[in-house]
């Protein structure tokens, strides 16, 4: 039996129901707790069950940021992050940095759950975090469309 244990929230993983069971009636005898049945979404990401395991998606997610971003109605990119960018360091003033920042961290959070695909764009776009220039954002909206066009990716576990 694993159990996962993130604030208020629990799952139950086992390969024999009657052991999930078992935890879960041990468990409500010593804490106050509601019983959601069988997981569907945990810290935002939906869990769906395939005949071969699970898959991770976050497209609700993902279309939530490019919506708080309007970075909805985008045309898509193939790639996260263009060969040709070149970024460099602004030694001049910065670009709406907090509205950046708190898109990269956005980015964060999808890279480490479902989207380890972007992990090199957000590396790079998150070294500028606290002094970006429109050539920062440029490449921060190229990764934006890119999420737009796989934003029904899953991670699958087996």
């Amino acid at each position: 039996m694993i159990i996962c244990l993130y604030v208020d929230e629990i799952l139950i993983f086992s390969t024999k129901l009657s052991i999930v069971n078992e935890a879960k009636r041990l468990l409500s005898s010593l804490f106050k707790m509601k019983d959601l049945e069988e997981a569907d979404v945990i810290l935002g990401i939906n869990l769906r069950k395939t005949n071969t395991g699970f898959s991770w998606c976050q497209s609700h997610y993902i279309e939530k940021v490019l919506k708080r971003f309007n970075s909805f109605d985008v045309v898509l990119m193939r790639t996260p992050f263009g060969l040709s960018i070149h970024l460099k360091k602004n030694r001049g003033s910065s670009v709406s940095q907090i509205e950046y920042a708190k898109i990269i961290g956005s980015m964060l959070f999808l890279m480490n759950y479902t989207h380890p695909d972007i992990a090199y764009a957000v590396s790079r776009l998150s070294r500028y975090t606290h002094n970006p220039t429109k050539e920062h954002w440029d490449a921060l909206h190229c990764l934006l469309r890119y999420l737009k066009g796989t934003m029904d990716w899953c991670s699958h576990f087996m």
